[in-house]
Order: C-alpha cells, then structure tokens, then sequence
C-alpha cells in the first residue's frame, strides 16, 4: 500500500514541473503595453468613470427632486 502511494507522487511530480514549463513558455509570449499607452488608458477608464458617476448624481438629484413634490402635495 506504501509503495503504491510512492508511485502516485512520482508520477505527480514531471506533471507539475512540465506545468511550471508550459506557464513560463507562455508568458515569455506576453506583450505587455508601454508606460505611456498604461497611463493614457487610465486616463480614459477614469475620464469615463467620473462622467457616469456625474450623470448618475444628476438622475438621482433628479428624482429626488421629483419625490419631495410628490410627497409634498404640489
């Protein structure tokens, strides 16, 4: 039984290190973006975030305009 537990981890062992390999392989295939296209991307995602995030206070004063009427009675 001890013997056969020993030749189940052998076997494990080329598997993960032919893994570790295959991973490295592939991130030498990686092309990664310059310094500058990074931060003008940036600039975009929060450009974008900060005018939703605008227009979302916008319809929320909106609407909470519109419901302190409706409360209130007109």
């Amino acid at each position: 039984m001890a013997k056969q537990n020993r030749k189940n981890t052998n076997k494990k062992q080329p598997a993960v290190k032919n893994k570790i390999k295959e991973v490295g392989s592939e991130l030498k295939k990686v092309s990664y973006p310059t310094l500058g296209k990074t931060v003008q991307q940036t600039g975009v995602v929060i450009s974008v975030v900060l005018i939703f995030t605008l227009v979302l206070f916008g319809i929320d004063r909106l609407l909470s305009f519109l419901y302190e009427l409706l409360v209130s009675g007109i």
